[in-house]
């Protein structure tokens, strides 16, 4: 049965900009054991957070909605709910701030009804499936039994709506509608959790016991006398490691012991055991003597504690998988984080404490957490070291010595273990491209295997009996149209070879060489539709590429510095290359749709599909691309290595660092397209369509950098340090531009022959007409009824309202001009009524948004998270009327062509260039509005292992995330004649 859920329209109201500074309370003793805890009655500072604050705080990124995930929750003294928003920083910005600027600031809103139906809470929390949990507070303060009656909800952050209406005279504010879903939680009584509370007023008696679970074993923790009290562990809690080697010596012992005498020695060590577990037993923490474990609360399966250090207030989070006892009941925790645990929407690039400031009080800055994405040419390195050593501290932390030891050889190791793990992904036929259904549902049952044990890392309760249907299950069921997750493994491996030709002098050389790569990815795309039907998108790929050629270059080298066995050297060169590349490459897309309500069962019941339901229920998109291409490269490039002397006249750069500019021009390209599609209801019999086309003198643009290990001869004075062009393939570019507009020349296409043949089939003597009606019809393909323009966040409030057909923009929104800056906004607000006070506004607020996006753009260690937002431009009425009347002349004029013989060719001719020339004419005059604009984010969290980057092989393997998320939806309406915007309506989800 569902529990009935309450939507409330609310409003955030601010109530101040707070700084991290600790209450100036005095803590003696604390509430939850059988001592008091005092306050003082001195007035207090304003803009401070209070202990009942921190008390009750929870990070909303550990909760499972992905509204407000960068954002903190707590309870004012009267129980209503706050929102904590703040700014993450960088090292250096977050440096400044702390140490010029006078701290962190965090600004704080109060959620309030508008009906003035507020619901009210004592305590908040987290359960294991990421529900932010309130205890609702009773009204009647006077009854103690009412008032330590817990009255569970589900707490729910839904969207925040916001309307600006231009027309609108009669007010002159707006108000946000924040809408708050609450949902009955029903519990059983033994899981039910007994959080603490320093407001005594609110919570006379606390027993303040939490329950939570350690792979399987239900547990209760419980906080006296600033003590962790523990039961329902066994008496011995040791790692996997210490558990391996402990079987050796018992297996020893056994072999001299009676069966019967061992039957009752167990008996009585399990008799023993279970008494023990329902007595508590004291936990050591690292925390200082002089710390003060002021609450603690359950966050998804881990326990918050909040912390006392004296001049602070810290927040920490035990992992009950920290828990270990060498010796019996002896229990200690070996690490406690300053992160808290992550829902999937904050891990998958939302984690902002991995930022030196997460933007939330409470928590602690750390130096580590710095940026490296602006550190040229080493921060792949330094993100892999770093990354290891993350997993390094887990692991020491759970005692896992054998997989520590593992992981630092990783990190040294140059990527010679994933030659295994390479060649067995690559040589994986079951992950390979499906030309048939049955193919297809195999491979996807296979991956979805896969996807599950990448998941596993990620989504919270796996360890505790989450199945794999429940995992995608709470992935989707939140999951907004117009959003996906991908979840993906890609292995690919590169060689590249060549010799010396000749050498026209000491700085001009010829090279032949061959450059070969082949990778294969499989990914499952997991959407939603209106219908609330997930979509399964299973999508296998490979490509393999070969080019072979010649590479003559120039290199200039200056000497920096110049040792016995090692130099320093700065070269600047310019290289160019002509060379043949062959390249295929194949994927297939098997998709399908099921109910949000049947996901589970299908899921784990191993998606079985009957015949009926494979052949009706499936489609599948089966697409190959071969080319044949000379081309020509160009390159320019600054380069530095250091050089160290392996032997005689021979030397190894470690590394080769180069930026440098490459244009690529496809002299001849042949490309043969085939694409098989299995529709709705089709299984053996597919569309089937061919293309060849060939094209000539394509142009590509790029910059580019490259790291390398290159062994190359050379001698004491002079070195040439130049590579072909082909070497840069597939390495990081910096900026690409393909340049079509002015270049590119279709030679040869077949679709476009064959569609000249059937017209001209259907009638004799149509020679020539066809080039026409193609002219007419690209006329239509460049006006289309709407345009998908894409721009960076940074670009979200310069918004243009009109759109002229050779997509030049006009008619920009601005700020009234009487507004001269943020400052004099709020105190001008009051005398601006209706129109210009709300455009105002309204651009005001969609820069504080763009401000808020921009600032989480990341792109560090294995995660990385980018805005950007969709403007979509549509005819406005006129234009469209105009549009319909154009299609419908070009119709009427083709069906009388076709259908009258009588008529003459060149009049045929004649009618279609004059026709031509009224629809260009016509398509001059129209005009798009902008209609709406989404704003999108796109979020990564990728594992990736790179082999040290070789100049002859290198092999790559990644596998993790990619989420594609929907952040904000803005309307733009006109009046009835179309002619002048009317409102704008904003939904945002962040």
């Amino acid at each position: 049965m569902t529990n009935e859920i309450k939507s409330v329209i609310s409003k955030l109201i601010p109530i101040g900009i707070y700084d991290g500074s600790k209450e100036r309370h005095r803590v003696k003793k604390v509430r939850n054991s059988n001592n008091t805890y005092i306050k003082k009655n001195e007035k207090q500072k304003e803009n401070i957070f209070s202990l009942n604050n921190a008390n009750n705080y929870v990070y909303l990124g550990s909760t499972n909605t992905s509204l407000l995930n960068n954002m903190g929750i707590t309870l004012a003294d009267d129980g209503s709910l706050l929102l904590i928003k703040g700014k993450t920083h960088d090292l250096f910005t977050g440096l400044y701030n702390k140490h010029f600027k006078g701290g962190f600031k965090y600004n704080v809103f109060n959620i309030e009804s508008q009906q003035g139906d507020n619901m009210k809470f004592k305590e908040l929390y987290v359960d294991p499936n990421g529900f932010l949990i309130g205890n609702k507070r009773s009204e009647n303060k006077s009854d103690s039994a009412e008032e330590n009656k817990n009255e569970l909800y589900k707490i729910k952050f839904n969207k925040v709506e916001k309307d600006y209406n231009l027309n609108d005279s009669s007010s002159n504010s707006i108000e946000n509608s924040f809408i708050v879903e609450y949902e009955k939680y029903i519990i059983d009584d033994e899981l039910k959790q007994d959080l603490s509370s320093i407001n005594n007023i609110v919570e006379l008696k606390e027993s303040n016991v939490l329950k939570i679970n350690r792979e399987g074993l239900d547990l209760s923790v419980s906080l006296k006398d600033n003590m962790l009290y523990i039961k329902g562990l066994p008496k011995e809690i040791i790692s996997s490691d210490q558990v391996d080697s402990g079987k050796i010596e018992e297996s020893n012992v056994v072999e001299h012991r009676e069966v019967e005498h061992r039957e009752v020695e167990r008996k009585e060590v399990e008799h023993k055991e279970v008494e023990h577990k329902e007595v508590e037993h004291k936990i050591k923490i690292p925390l200082k003597s002089t710390d003060k474990i002021l609450a603690i609360k359950p966050i998804l399966n881990q326990i918050q504690l909040v912390v006392d250090k004296g001049n602070k207030i810290k927040i920490y989070y035990l992992d009950p998988l920290n828990i270990f006892s060498l010796k019996d009941y002896q229990y200690e925790v070996t690490r406690l984080k300053q992160e808290p645990p992550l829902s999937f929407y904050s891990m998958v690039g939302e984690n902002h404490y991995n930022n030196y400031h997460s933007g939330q009080p409470f928590s602690t800055q750390k130096i580590g957490n710095f940026s490296s994405r602006y550190i040229p040419l080493f921060s792949s390195l330094i993100d892999k070291v770093r990354i290891s050593i993350d997993k390094t501290k887990q692991q020491y932390a759970l005692k896992q010595y054998k997989s520590m030891a593992s992981n630092v050889a990783k990190t040294v190791d140059p990527g010679f273990r994933g030659v295994v793990s390479n060649i067995k992904g690559i040589s994986n036929s079951s992950t390979s491209p499906c030309e048939n259904k049955f193919k297809a549902l195999h491979s996807a049952r296979i991956n979805m295997k896969e996807a599950d044990q990448i998941l596993s890392k990620y989504i919270k309760g796996v360890k505790n009996s989450k199945t794999a249907g429940e995992v995608i299950y709470s992935l989707v069921k939140e999951m907004k149209e117009k959003s996906s997750v991908s979840i993906m493994d890609s292995k690919g491996i590169r060689a590249f070879f060549s010799t010396n030709l000749m050498s026209l002098n000491a700085n001009i050389g010829v090279n032949a060489f061959i450059l070969a790569s082949y990778a294969k990815t499989h990914s499952i795309t997991l959407s939603k539709n209106e219908k609330n039907e997930v979509i399964f998108s299973f999508i296998n790929k490979k490509g393999i590429n070969v080019s072979a050629g010649l590479s003559g270059g120039i290199a200039g080298c200056e000497k920096k510095w110049i040792g016995e066995n090692v130099s320093y050297n700065a070269t600047t060169s310019l290289m160019a290359s002509v060379y043949l590349s062959i390249n295929y490459e194949r994927q297939s897309d098997f998709s399908f749709k099921i109910a949000l309500d049947d996901v589970v069962d299908f899921i784990d019941k191993g998606m079985k599909f009957t015949y009926e339901e494979l052949k009706n229920n499936t489609i599948l998109n089966d697409n190959r691309d071969i080319s044949l291409a000379i081309s020509a490269d160009m390159r320019s490039e600054f380069n530095a290595g250091v050089n160290l002397s392996l032997g005689n006249k021979t030397q190894m750069s470690i590394p080769r660092n180069a930026i440098g500019i490459n244009v690529v021009a496809n002299l001849l390209k042949l490309n043969f397209n085939i694409n098989k599609f299995f529709d709705y209801g089709e299984m053996s019999e597919a569309k089937k369509k061919k293309v060849i086309d060939l094209k000539l003198f394509e142009i590509l643009l790029d910059a580019y950098r490259d790291l390398k290990i290159i062994p190359s001869k050379t001698n004491s004075t002079k070195a040439n340090n130049w590579l072909p062009l082909a070497t840069i393939k597939n390495i990081e570019f910096m900026f690409q531009k393909k340049i079509n507009s002015l270049f590119g020349v279709d030679i040869f296409n077949s679709q476009k022959l064959k569609d000249e043949r059937e017209f001209e089939n259907k009638r004799k003597n149509l020679k020539g007409i066809y080039k026409r009606v193609l002219k007419i019809n690209k006329l239509f393909d460049e006006n289309p009824t709407f345009y998908n323009v894409n721009k960076n966040i940074s670009k979200l409030d310069g918004i243009h309202l009109t759109m002229l057909p050779n997509k030049k923009l006009k008619n920009k929104m601005k700020k009234d001009p009487v507004l001269l800056n943020e400052m004099e906004v709020i105190s001008k607000f009051d005398k601006l009524k209706g129109g210009n006070n709300f455009k105002n506004q309204f651009l005001l607020d969609l820069e504080a948004r763009k401000k808020t996006l921009s600032s989480q753009e990341k792109s560090n260690k294995n995660e990385r998270f980018k805005s950007y937002s969709v403007f979509q431009y549509k005819l406005d009425k006129k234009s469209e009327v105009i549009y319909e009347k154009a299609r419908e002349d070009f119709n009427k004029k083709i069906n009388e062509i076709m259908e009258n013989k009588n008529i003459t060719n060149d009049y045929i001719k004649s009618t279609l260039s004059n026709l031509y020339d009224k629809i260009k004419d016509d398509f001059s005059k129209m005009k798009y509005q902008l209609s709406s604009i989404d704003i999108m984010s796109i979020s990564e969290l990728l594992e990736k292992d790179k082999s040290i980057p070789l100049v002859l092989v290198e092999l790559e393997n990644a596998k993790g995330i990619i989420y594609h998320q929907i952040k904000g939806e803005i309307k733009f309406s006109y009046d009835e004649d179309n002619e002048q915007l009317d409102k704008m309506s904003t939904n945002y989800y962040f």
